[in-house]
């Protein structure tokens, strides 16, 4: 693809995914829960506490030990904890209804699903990362949104797989989560409207379509109790979608870069305003005020573009990342205190469940509930450290978690919506964190295939954990149960014996050193004696493009229908087995995959199923191709300014996506190119005459151009310079110092006796001096951004005893045989000869003590000292030797009033 290198980068912010709560669990599956107990799923480590399943419960994700925990708003405490080792270090998103939690790994793109009442997990998916995708949830419904491409479709919540068609609409998407009734609401800004999706048949169907915005402005959307808020960002206008006709508010400021979450609990709103640092309330949506603004500080602001301020129990919620807290304040602005969740540099989660506030730092041990009162309870989301561990050798967890993604910086833009996702550094993890050998992850999913009294079993390689998978153990409970095991590199097997017209559901785990894994679980599957569709042929695997004709990174599978199939299951394969990528069912005849590794290979297969579930066999191989796509953003970018008009910029190589990275285009805040590199450089100096804030890298690939990295450019601070030391002889005084320009080009002089030395690398020396003089030192470094000085006091040795002075004369001229003889300087000896070593130079008008003298080797200064003869040699206060003939002396050049050595 050609792309426009002078083009402004993409800038995509991640919208953050609120959901729900559920009401009180059903009996059966509190039952589950506490059985669940003595398993090693949900295990509760060494607390031995019994899960309090009550309304206000949520689950909360722990980055650094790659963990899910449930909080119980009423004990305050965890109640049950699922590793999720593949996601360790990850930033994760976390959906969840009454039967369901689904974990949104935003850094592999891959979704798992864990069922409740079954108590393991139940289906996985594979989303990518090029995209801003989303899996939400309303109880037992699952709705997959690609913001990007407009595209809406639902899915199993246990399995993660289609059960009905996508929908298509105009453009990208904004927003997206459920009211009260179960509706699906979304922002369409290409047509200005916010609509109502619900899931009708297993297929999805627009229940609602409302105008709120000018066609083509850019909106913000929250889903209300009943309905929705939709924010022209265009404009200073905000419409209300609730049961009565639209209601249109209009905001004291305009609402140009407006977020909000994505759900507000409750009858008030809080729409956080980044580039104005405002938020604007409404007390009460439906009634359409009273409407008041607060504001932000820089670094509330800052943190907005990824966690907006909360509206709740009627108080305001603002993070502050910097600062690791929550200002809480009234509806009006006025201080209602702080709540302190994280240390400096934390990213805090808001949501609201039902009755309560959970604050979240995903990178650190803490939560915090809020209950409507303003009640704040802290939550220990660990294990504490066991006095004795019941498992084996405890070994620390890696110092450094695998990083998706250091992010840049956030940055404020006069474009609203760009603000790309600023990820702060993850802290060290806490000393009480749990350190325990790590058991296998779950073998999700665990596609079934029913046959005549048998079903063919297939599940996802798990990940290893502390040790190699050793086995793959299948249980059932139907018909009897049964129990089979395979060894680890194993992913499949055939379950005979099976009675007909029964519904089975297969559970799967992996075993390595430490233990058993978390179980995977099948859909229901009934065997049956009906004959299978027919075998479907080999299907077509294409590399999906854009509208720009760039390849996405994701793969389009298609084949001819076979008759009396009811469903497809496509399975991906690498070197031609099943593996870690999930497989699809669905009822069409093509699938598509995202979020395949990019550089691996890939071939696929189709089963076919009817309506009794009968499988066909495997259709023979795709072809096979490679998957890439444009590259990812480059990392750690960082910006300098160095001079008035010269800038450095750094980065972190971009992730290639399966092709090699052609160059780097690096960019200013309105996505001018100011500079490019080849593929493999990490630097660039910029000049440039325009004062740049912020500058942006662009990675290039053969498939196109990624996305952007920020970085605000950094101002460097006046610089400073300070003395430590000094030292002298008769001639030279040696300074010894620090100097800082603070990353900027630096000028340091040094100044004694009218004489000047250049140098900023420690120590300086000034030389040519007096003996027996006292000197003030003048130190003086100058960047673009300033200057600083410092003086110090030092005096010049005398000499020896009856030394004396001697001053060099020596003039060049364009007639003598070197016109530039005196110049270069005259010769100082290690011996009383000219066969001796140079140890140094010294020029005309240089002058210092003589000891002594010697006869030695005769010598004439021609021309450059009027043929002055004579074979006197002079003895230096340092012991090295000169020639009396380039000299004069403070004695009236009496040669013989100096002592002989």
């Amino acid at each position: 693809m050609t792309s426009d290198r002078g083009g402004t980068g993409t800038m995509k912010m991640r919208l953050r995914h609120l959901t729900r709560l559920g009401k009180v669990y059903p009996a059966g599956i509190v039952l589950a829960l506490v059985a669940a107990l003595g398993t090693t799923v949900f295990a509760l480590g060494v607390t031995g506490q019994q899960p309090a399943i009550a309304d206000g419960a949520s689950w909360l994700w722990s980055k650094q030990v790659g963990e899910a925990s449930q909080v119980n708003a009423v004990s305050g405490s965890v109640s049950l904890r699922q590793p999720m080792i593949d996601a360790q270090g990850h930033q994760v998103r976390v959906t969840q209804s009454d039967h369901f939690v689904i974990l949104h790994d935003l850094f592999t793109g891959r979704v798992t699903s864990i069922d409740l009442t079954r108590m393991g997990f139940s289906g996985s998916l594979d989303l990518g990362t090029a995209e801003d995708t989303a899996v939400l949830l309303d109880g037992a419904t699952a709705i997959v949104v690609d913001r990007t491409r407009g595209l809406v479709r639902p899915v199993d919540a246990g399995s993660l797989q289609a059960i009905g068609d996508q929908v298509r609409l105009s453009g990208s998407l904004v927003g997206g989560a459920f009211d009260k009734a179960g509706r699906l609401w979304l922002g369409v800004p290409s047509q200005g409207v916010a609509i109502a999706l619900v899931v009708k048949d297993r297929q999805i169907a627009v229940v609602r379509t409302e105008a709120v915005s000018t066609p083509g402005h850019e909106q913000a959307l929250t889903v209300l109790d009943q309905g929705s808020l939709v924010v022209d960002r265009g404009s200073d206008q905000i419409a209300v979608v609730g049961e009565s006709p639209t209601r249109k508010i209009t905001s004291p400021v305009s609402l140009a870069g407006a977020v909000l979450p994505a759900r507000t609990i409750g009858s008030a709103v809080a729409i956080t305003l980044p580039t104005e640092k405002k938020i604007v309330t409404i007390a009460d949506v439906a009634k359409g005020g009273p409407v008041a603004t607060m504001s932000l500080t820089p670094a509330e602001a800052q943190a907005a573009t990824t966690q907006p301020a909360v509206s709740f129990a009627g108080k305001v919620y603002i993070p502050d990342q910097t600062t690791g807290a929550v200002r809480v304040v009234t509806p009006s602005g006025q201080p209602a205190g702080t709540i302190q969740v994280g240390s400096a540099q934390t990213a805090v989660e808001l949501e609201v469940r039902e009755q309560h506030l959970f604050i979240n730092a995903p990178d650190t041990t803490t939560a915090v509930m809020v209950d409507e009162d303003g009640k704040t309870s802290k939550v220990d989301k660990y294990d504490p450290v066991p006095e004795t561990s019941p498992t084996p050798t405890q070994q620390p967890l890696p110092t450094t978690s695998p990083q998706p993604e250091q992010s840049p910086t956030a940055k404020p833009s006069d474009k609203p919506g760009t603000q790309p996702t600023r990820r702060p550094p993850s802290p060290k993890p806490s000393p009480t964190v749990r350190v325990e050998p790590q058991r296998p992850g779950p073998p999700v999913p665990v596609t079934a295939l029913a046959g005549d009294g048998r079903v063919r079993l297939s599940w996802g390689r798990a990940k290893a954990g502390s040790a190699a998978v050793e086995a793959y153990t299948v249980t059932w409970e139907e018909g009897g149960g049964g129990r089979v095991q395979v060894n680890g590199a194993t992913l499949q097997t055939t379950i005979t014996g099976l009675t007909n017209g029964t519904s089975y559901r297969f559970k799967v785990w992996a075993t390595n050193s430490v233990g058993d894994g978390p179980p995977a679980l099948s859909e229901p599957v009934t065997p049956a004696a009906a004959a299978p569709p027919a075998t479907p042929a080999a299907p077509t695997a294409k590399l999906e493009t854009d509208s720009d004709g760039c390849y996405t990174g994701a793969v389009l599978v298609s084949w001819p229908g076979v008759q009396g199939a009811a469903d497809y299951v496509v399975t991906p394969l690498k070197g031609g087995a099943a593996g870690a990528n999930p497989p699809q069912t669905v009822t069409g005849t093509d699938a598509r995959f995202a979020g395949l590794t990019p550089g691996d290979s890939f071939t696929f297969t189709v089963v076919a199923r009817n309506s009794a579930g009968a499988a066909s066999d495997a259709s023979p191989q795709s072809n096979e191709l490679t998957v890439h796509y444009p590259p990812a953003a480059p990392t750690n970018v960082k910006g300098r300014q160095i001079s008035a008009n010269q800038y450095v910029v750094t980065w972190n190589a971009a992730d290639g996506h399966g092709l090699p990275i052609t160059g780097y285009e690096i960019r200013d805040e309105d996505g001018k190119k100011i500079g490019e590199t080849g593929g493999t450089v990490r630097t660039a100096t910029i000049t440039s005459a325009a004062k740049l804030d912020w500058v942006e890298v662009v990675a290039f690939n053969d498939d196109g151009e990624g996305p952007s990295g920020y970085d605000q450019v950094t101002q460097p601070s006046a610089p400073t310079i300070a003395i430590s030391s000094t030292s002298a002889t008769e001639s030279e005084i040696t300074v010894n110092f620090t100097a800082d320009g603070d990353g900027a080009a630096a000028a340091c002089t040094f100044t004694a006796g009218g004489k000047t030395v250049s140098d900023c690398s420690s120590p300086a020396k000034i030389t040519g001096l007096s003996a027996d003089t006292q000197y003030t030192i003048t130190a003086k470094i100058t960047t673009f951004a300033g200057s600083a000085t410092d003086t110090a006091a030092q005096k010049t040795d005398a000499g020896a005893s009856g030394s004396v002075r001697a001053t060099v004369n020596c003039e060049d001229s364009a007639s003598n045989p070197d016109p530039n003889f005196c110049a270069a300087g005259v010769p100082v000896y290690n011996a009383s000869n000219d066969n001796g070593s140079v140890v140094r130079r010294v020029h005309d008008g240089d002058t210092f003590p003589v000891v002594c003298k010697v006869h030695g080797e005769n010598q004439n200064a021609g021309p450059y000292h009027d043929d002055k003869e004579g074979d006197h040699w002079l003895k230096l206060t340092d012991g090295h030797w000169i020639s009396w003939v380039w000299l004069h002396f403070d004695n009236g050049d009496d040669v013989e009033a100096i002592p002989d050595c």
